[in-house]
């Protein structure tokens, strides 16, 4: 059975009880799926108090969901959020509020915020009394959130990070004349320690108790190179008992070989004392280019190691060097089994150069 409803304020699409039927199958919101099933129904030819023996409703529910429907289409049936007791701050006062997370949040005195210091503020600047509980969702109908802060070298410069950001220029700057910005492949490298001194993380077991990792005490260790392009999915390592400009040569030498044919890679780097022109220089296909002091957030590889250490390297004991060697080759070959997720994790916005 089909009907075609419409009123002077709304032009209602014309559905079918199927139509609705399918509807209610896909709503995650239970209390609207039944209204789509009662309207359903209704469509269907079934009477309001058989539609409510049969969803176990109020006759005087389904009286509402099909006038609602009747009169509003679809968007008659959306589930309303109660507005509740309004609330006791005033927009300004939420805005003074607002700017006061903001000013002690990039505050360098130390410290953080706690619940009572809220309290405090509001009562003090307010004379309004709010429960510390009611504090933290205000904050969050604000946009704030409990997270954890990022470290900052005290020297680092935000303005000369957004000119590096400017990355086209600085690759025209650097790459030879004759190469053109759609032959250019950037690459993000880095170098990271993984040894017996190794991280625990977080993992699942029951609520209440607190797990032991084994943290080891020796000190052997092993470092990796690596090197990703996020345009292409590609990667390089090399892991290493020493970290020297032999091994920063080999290394380069391995993104050299992995660059197509005619193309081009830039790669991109910290300042750390191997990091030099004569690692390259006899290298055609390849130019370097360094990251700005102090910004290793603008190597999204350093989220590579994070991620290695996390998924696979973290709460576990290694036997020697050798074990070491193993257990890092294998996560890296984990990470880079998955093209999507290497490019994912390692795009950036202020790289793509055409």
């Amino acid at each position: 059975m089909c009907f075609y409803f419409g009123c002077r304020h709304h032009a209602l699409e014309q559905l079918t009880s199927v139509d609705l039927l399918k509807l209610s199958r896909k709503e995650k919101d239970g209390r609207k799926r039944m209204r789509l099933l009662a309207v359903s129904y209704f469509l269907d030819g079934l009477s309001r108090t058989d539609i409510s023996t049969t969803l176990k409703v109020a006759r005087s529910s389904v009286n509402r969901w099909v006038t609602a429907y009747l009169t509003k289409g679809l968007s008659g049936l959306d589930s309303v959020s109660p507005k509740g007791r309004p609330s006791m701050l005033s927009p300004k006062q939420l805005s003074q509020l607002a700017q006061y997370v903001e000013n002690q949040s990039c505050s360098t005195e130390g410290g953080r915020l706690m619940g009572q210091d809220f309290c405090t503020f509001i009562k003090e600047e307010f004379d309004i009394d709010y429960h510390r509980d009611h504090v933290y969702k205000i904050l969050k109908k604000l946009g704030y959130s409990w997270i954890t802060s990022r470290s900052k070298h005290p020297k680092q410069s935000q303005s000369v990070q957004d000119v590096f950001k400017k990355f086209q220029m600085e690759t025209i700057l650097n790459i030879p004349f004759n190469i053109s910005l759609d032959k250019v492949d950037v690459w993000f490298q880095d170098e990271a320690r993984f040894g017996q001194q190794n991280t625990t993380t977080r993992l699942w077991a029951k609520t209440g108790s607190r797990p032991r990792a084994v943290r080891q005490q020796q000190f052997e260790y092993a470092y990796m190179f690596g090197a990703v392009c996020p345009s292409t999915g590609a990667t390089e390592a090399l892991i290493s008992p020493v970290m020297n400009k032999d091994v920063m040569k080999k290394h380069l030498k391995q993104i050299s070989r992995a660059t197509p044919e005619g193309r081009y890679a830039v790669v991109v780097m910290d300042g750390a004392g191997w990091h030099t022109e004569d690692t390259f220089e006899d290298l055609k296909n390849l130019v370097m280019i360094k990251l700005p002091p102090y910004s290793p957030e603008l190597n999204p590889i350093e989220q590579v190691w994070q991620w290695l250490r996390q998924n696979c390297l973290a709460n576990r004991c290694f036997n020697g060097y050798e074990n070491i060697v193993d257990e890092c080759s294998n996560a890296w070959n984990i990470f880079r089994s998955d093209v999507k997720r290497v490019m994912s994790l390692c795009n950036r916005d202020w790289i793509n150069l055409i």
